[in-house]
C-alpha cells in the first residue's frame, strides 16, 4: 500500500511540474498556478504543492514541499459516497453520489467549503472553468440512480451553483475540455464531442465509435483515452478529425 501511495505521489508530482495549460478534465497546469491534471473520474489531485486525496467520505490535503515525505495537513469530512476530485485554479471541485461539493484554495493547507450542489444519485465526474462546472451523472452503478445525462451548472456564484441545461445521453462517465470542445466519453456508445462555444448549450459534434470510453485527459493535441482493455492515444487533429495513435492492452 505504501508503494502504491509513493506510485501516485510521484505521478501527481510528475504532472505538476509540466508547463502545460489545459483544461482537460477540470484540471489546468500552468507553470505559475502548479496545479496537476487527472482524469474527471481522478479521487487525487494537485495544486500549489499540495495533494488532495478522497476516500468515500473525506478529503485529505498533504504538503509536498517535501515529495520524499509527503506531511498529512488536515482531513475534512465531505459527504458520503464520494467519487471524484479535480481542481481548477484556486478551487476543488469533489463529485459525489447525491452533491458537486465546491472547495476554496484560498489557503491550501485548509481547503475551506464555498457550496453544493444537490442533484439526483449517480456517479459524477465534472470538470470546469471559471464560470461553468460540466458534470456527469450515470445510472446502473454503484452509486444507483436512473438518470444518464451531461449537466451544466453556472458556477459564476459559487455558493450557489445553478444548474442550467442537461443533455441525455446513454451512458456517461468520465468527460475532459479544451478550448471549446468537451469531450464525453460514453461507455459502450463510443466518445461524444460537443462544440461548447455557447457553454451553456453543448452542441453534438461528433460521436467516435470503436471503443468503450470510461475517462479521457487532454495534453495539448493529445488525448489519454481509458478504454475498455487498456488505453488509447489520439491525436486531435483541426476540422475536429481524431486519430488513433495508439493503442495500449492490459
Amino acid at each position: 500500500m505504501k508503494k502504491l501511495f509513493y506510485l501516485i505521489i510521484s505521478g501527481a508530482v510528475l504532472f505538476a511540474s509540466c508547463d502545460k495549460t489545459d483544461t482537460s478534465s477540470g484540471n489546468k497546469t500552468t507553470s505559475t498556478s502548479n496545479t496537476g491534471q487527472g482524469g474527471s473520474l481522478a479521487r487525487f489531485t494537485t495544486a500549489m504543492d499540495y495533494l488532495y486525496v478522497v476516500d468515500d467520505s473525506k478529503l485529505y490535503t498533504y504538503s509536498m514541499a517535501n515529495t520524499a515525505h509527503p506531511q498529512l495537513k488536515g482531513t475534512i469530512d465531505v459527504g458520503f459516497s464520494i467519487e471524484t476530485i479535480y481542481s481548477y485554479k484556486d478551487k476543488l471541485f469533489i463529485g459525489s453520489s447525491t452533491a458537486m461539493y465546491v472547495y476554496s484554495l484560498t489557503d491550501p493547507a485548509h481547503p475551506d467549503k464555498l457550496g453544493q450542489a444537490q442533484h439526483v444519485r449517480a456517479c459524477d465526474p465534472v470538470v470546469a472553468n471559471d464560470s461553468l462546472a460540466y458534470v456527469t451523472v450515470r445510472s446502473g452503478s454503484r452509486c444507483g440512480g436512473t438518470n444518464n445525462a451531461l449537466m451544466v451548472y453556472d458556477v459564476k456564484y459559487i455558493m450557489q451553483p445553478l444548474l442550467r441545461t442537461t443533455v441525455n445521453m446513454e451512458s456517461p462517465w468520465g468527460l475532459g475540455m479544451k478550448d471549446n470542445r468537451l469531450y464525453v466519453c460514453n461507455g459502450a456508445n463510443g466518445l461524444n464531442v460537443y462544440d461548447i462555444s455557447n457553454p451553456i448549450q453543448p452542441k453534438l459534434l461528433k460521436q467516435l465509435a470503436g471503443n468503450t470510453f470510461y475517462d479521457v485527459i487532454i495534453i495539448d493535441n493529445l488525448m489519454v483515452a481509458m478504454i475498455e482493455g487498456g488505453t488509447a492515444l489520439y491525436e486531435l487533429k483541426t476540422n475536429d478529425e481524431i486519430s488513433l495513435a495508439a493503442k495500449i492492452t492490459n
